[in-house]
């Protein structure tokens, strides 16, 4: 036994031997013993951006802080949710890196050998640009009728800034491309505006239709698909659903994006300010900084001037049952609740939206929506707008 241990120890000295002083083995290969690297490189600095890249430097460190053979650098770089790491050969100590857009980004810098990665260096950060966002995906269409479609997609999942909304495009196919003369391009305002409805089309016309979300920085990759209506033979429709949404502004394009592009990233309160949260019984209470007005139920529409801040303007966005038969259009019906009478917009036929003028968000109305398919004619449920409580600033 104490043979076999001596054995053992004097094995790992030789082996030691020859990797310490680094001797000839019989194949005439070096050894060189690999230990962490002592130091990290220093002075990273970011230069500049180069579309989507982070251009980076940093100082090279001593060779013999390599401890082993030196097989070049580790970068680093992370946000909030994702990390990438690079490789980068040892004679480079410039290089571009992807950043995250529209995040905070931090970025490291490490020595690597054989077998150890050295110390990090001091994590440099930078607010990210944005760049162009990702491609809207899920994109397809339905058929309303027998000249009109219904778009719908999904947002990109990589906006890469503040999403603005889509770009569609709208053209005849022919057998080789597009006849551009007959493109039509339309914008779709707001992320969250992922449906759009598309009338006038011929049949036994195929047509090219693309999307593309937009974003501070500009217009993304394109997703296409294509369209040609069949025939229909008008049916009942399935019953529609819709949303709505009380004192709705559409602001101009333009006023719009600047407004989005040049709000402050991040959000900033003033030292002295105080947050003040009302407690109601009622969650339907919207709030609103503007005059009092409390309507009581005897209050008449007509009583209410135009300079009343209760009258404002309502979007009744359509929902149509895409799976079953959606109907080629439709109309709204709504009345403040108690009362008898419907009033009812004009049959909607080009969008997939109606703005209820002169809504009085004071007081609660009951809503419906018709979808129609030639004279066949379907009602949603019935659904109850809240009352809005104005207070005084």
């Amino acid at each position: 036994m104490r043979f076999l241990f001596s054995l053992a120890v004097n094995l790992l000295l030789f082996i030691l031997n020859k990797s310490v002083c680094g001797e000839n083995g019989h194949n005439g290969t070096k050894f060189i013993r690999e230990l962490i690297p002592l130091q990290a490189p220093n002075n990273l600095t970011l230069l500049s951006f180069d579309d989507r890249d982070a251009i980076i430097s940093w100082n090279p460190v001593p060779p013999e802080s390599v401890r082993g053979t030196f097989r070049g650098y580790i970068v680093r770089i992370w946000n909030h949710g994702v990390s990438q790491v690079y490789a980068i050969p040892p004679e480079v100590t410039r290089t571009a890196v992807q950043f995250f857009p529209y995040s905070k980004n931090f970025i490291t810098v490490s020595v690597r050998n054989d077998k150890y990665v050295g110390p990090r260096s001091e994590a440099i950060h930078f607010d990210a640009p944005q760049t162009e966002p990702g491609t809207p995906f899920l994109f397809e269409q339905h058929q309303l009728g027998s000249h009109s479609a219904l778009l719908q997609w999904n947002k990109p999942s990589s906006p890469n800034g503040i999403l603005l909304g889509y770009n569609i495009y709208c053209s005849e196919a022919m057998d080789f491309g597009i006849n551009e003369k007959t493109t039509i391009h339309e914008f779709i305002l707001g992320p969250e505006n992922t449906q759009a409805k598309l009338t006038g089309l011929k049949l036994g016309q195929r047509y090219q239709i693309e999307i593309a979300a937009v974003n501070c920085a500009g217009e993304g990759e394109h997703n296409t698909i294509f369209v040609e209506v069949e025939p229909h033979q008008p049916y009942p429709p399935d019953m529609p659903s819709f949303q709505y949404k009380i004192n709705h502004e559409i602001p101009e394009k333009s006023d719009y994006f600047y407004t989005e592009c040049t709000k402050p990233r991040y959000p900033y309160f003033p030292p002295n300010s105080q947050i003040q949260i009302d407690h109601m019984d009622d969650n339907f209470y919207i709030f609103n900084h503007s005059k009092t007005t409390v309507p009581t139920p005897l209050q008449d529409m007509k009583q209410i001037t135009a300079e009343d801040p209760c009258l404002v303007n309502t979007l009744v966005k359509w929902i149509p049952d895409v799976d079953r038969n959606p109907g080629e259009y439709f109309f709204v019906k709504y009345r403040i609740k108690g009362n008898t009478e419907w009033v009812e917009t004009l049959p909607e036929k080009s969008e997939d939206f109606v703005i209820l003028k002169n809504f009085n968000a004071c007081r609660s109305y009951e809503i419906v929506l018709v979808a129609i398919d030639g004279d066949f004619q379907t009602e949603s449920q019935i659904q109850e707008t809240p009352a809005v409580l104005f207070l005084k600033s």
